[in-house]
């Protein structure tokens, strides 16, 4: 029985986190479907430090990718893997036991790409300002699953999706997962929310890094959507610093969170608008994207 079933690649890019990447690892580890039947190919995208040396099990490979770019080093994992189903996730994600035995019961019923569910974890009990806007805004798979995309953090595929589509594009450093599946959606292949598909994501807690994201994305959407002209950039520019009008009724009906939690999300979606408007206009001004 277990030989008909498909064999799959688990690709996980990683990026001096080494600490988190021996948590997935053992968590990778853990499951359900048949090790026969499954690989991971962890990509180590550090050029500073080419060769990371570490104790896997047989069916883990630890291998470089020197070009700059999550992107990238997973392109590397897409050309090394033998599986007929890739799995992507991330070096600080923990996938449930049953993550890719669910998977792929999906994939035999018909799915051809899956955006699989994350789940927050925090620190403690209470949470802070930015962990509360992490609880309303991160990862909200099932509603770009609506739009036909995933983030890579927990997306599972057919191998013969990026035969079709082509690879990552190794020239974003974030925004590839979303180009990615517009291609495949623009190629019709449809995409499956699978809410049993479960990885694990700690909840971002710092300031910095949400305002790091924030750079990454506003470089990932200006190579994506670039204004076409001087009114297309003002208007956009103009967008960018209006007050987030649409997110007050989203998070009014949001019944999972407090209204302490509301105010907070909402404050700090209005921050990072203007905050990222304005690396738009620093990046125009001819200011490097970051890598990270």
């Amino acid at each position: 029985m277990a030989n008909q079933l498909p064999s799959v690649s688990v690709i996980v890019p990683t990026f001096r986190d080494w600490e988190s990447l021996e948590k997935a690892i053992r968590a990778i580890q853990k499951q359900t479907y048949s090790r026969r039947l499954f690989e991971v190919i962890l990509v180590n995208n550090d050029a500073e430090n080419m060769h990371a040396e570490m104790a896997l099990p047989d069916n883990f490979m630890l291998v470089n990718e020197s070009k700059p770019g999550s992107y990238a080093a997973r392109n590397r994992g897409i050309d090394l893997a033998r599986g007929d189903v890739l799995a992507f996730t991330d070096s600080d994600c923990l996938p449930e036991p049953d993550w890719l035995e669910n998977a792929v019961r999906h994939l035999t019923n018909g799915a051809q790409r899956l955006a699989g569910r994350v789940r927050l974890y925090y620190r403690g009990s209470r949470l802070n300002w930015v962990e509360k806007y992490e609880k309303a805004y991160a990862f909200p798979q099932r509603r770009y699953a609506d739009e036909g995309v995933s983030v890579t953090a927990n997306m599972i595929v057919w191998r013969y999706c990026f035969d079709r589509v082509g690879k990552f594009n190794d020239a974003l450093f974030s925004g590839g997962d979303t180009e990615w599946g517009r291609r495949a959606l623009e190629a019709n292949i449809p995409i499956r929310y699978a809410p049993d598909v479960v990885v694990l994501h700690p909840a971002r807690a710092s300031i910095t890094d949400l305002l790091t994201k924030r750079r990454r994305l506003a470089a990932a959407a200006l190579k994506i959507n670039k204004p076409r002209n001087s009114l297309a950039l003002f208007m956009s520019l103009f967008r960018g610093v209006m007050p987030p009008t649409k997110h007050f009724r989203r998070l009014y009906e949001r019944t999972d969170l407090t209204l302490n939690e509301k105010a907070c999300a909402l404050a700090l979606v209005y921050l990072f608008k203007i905050y990222g408007t304005w690396q738009r206009v620093l990046l125009l001004l001819g200011r490097h994207p970051e890598r990270r």
